[in-house]
């Protein structure tokens, strides 16, 4: 959140025309890195919603079902 209110700082002056304190590639990788945050979230809640899936549940899943459609589980 901090990076977000710095980097809307810096739009703003920016767009005043005042003159930067800056590099402006400071702005540039702020810019990137606030949103490299919100896909690393992203993939955090991914991440999370894989670690609910049991593997061999899933395996067993397939395999029962690899049965029935080749009719060995009648």
């Amino acid at each position: 959140m901090r990076l977000l209110v710095l980097v809307l700082a810096g739009v703003l002056v920016a767009a005043k025309g005042a003159k930067l304190d800056h590099d402006p590639r400071f702005l540039a990788s702020s810019i990137r890195i606030h949103r490299l945050y919100h896909e690393v979230e992203e993939l955090k809640h991914e991440i999370e919603e894989a670690a609910k899936i049991e593997p061999f549940g899933f395996i067993k899943e397939m395999h029962a079902r690899l049965d029935q459609v080749e009719g060995r589980g009648l």
